[in-house]
This record gives C-alpha cells, structure tokens and sequence, in this order.
C-alpha cells in the first residue's frame, strides 16, 4: 500500500510529461505523466479524433475551453513527447493529420 502511495505521489509530482519511443506504434513505452499520454498517442497513431477526445477531456481541468487546452498543452514545459513539444514530436513522427490540426486550431 505504501509503495502505491508513493507511486502515485511520484506521478504527480511530474509536470505533463510523457515520453514515447520513435519506433512503431506497438512498441511504444510511455513513461512520466501518463495522465497526459494521450495527447503522444493521438500522434504517434495520427488520430485527429483521439487528439480531440484527449483535448475535451481536460476541458474543466486545464482550462476552459477546448482551446485554452489546446494552448496550456502546447506551452513550453507542458506536455512532451519524448522530450519534444507535441508540434515538434508530431512533425518526427510525420504525423501530418494531427500537425495540421495543431496548427490550424492554434491560430
């Protein structure tokens, strides 16, 4: 139970951080916030839809819209791909649906 506790404690205590191997899709590791995973996950498969869900899911919680999601997850320090903003692990990844998504939703 301890051990589960401070698990859990750990995983809070890292800000919106995913990371995600480069390699397949069924070889992905997440580590760090898996909270936010989903966001490396829509990219990773190049799934607008799921990018989407994951957006609608922290209205309330990181921000009132689904836009101001949008701009709190793609701020600097917020939540990373393999160590990379969601823009640039989404251009690796050649993730053009979700890149293309990304973009015209932010401005």
């Amino acid at each position: 139970m301890k051990k589960l506790v401070l698990a859990t404690l750990v995983a809070l205590s890292v800000p919106f951080t995913a990371s995600a191997a480069t390699s397949s899709a069924e070889n992905v590791k997440f580590v760090g916030d898996l909270e936010y995973a989903s966001f490396c996950k829509a990219v990773i498969n190049n799934d607008v839809e799921l990018f989407k869900i994951s957006l609608n899911r922290f209205v309330g919680e990181l921000g009132s819209s689904r836009q101001r999601v949008l701009k709190r997850v793609l701020a600097d320090n917020n939540v990373t791909c393999s160590g990379q903003s969601l823009v640039e692990f989404s251009a690796k990844r050649n993730a053009t649906q979700v890149g293309s998504f990304i973009t015209a939703q932010a401005e």
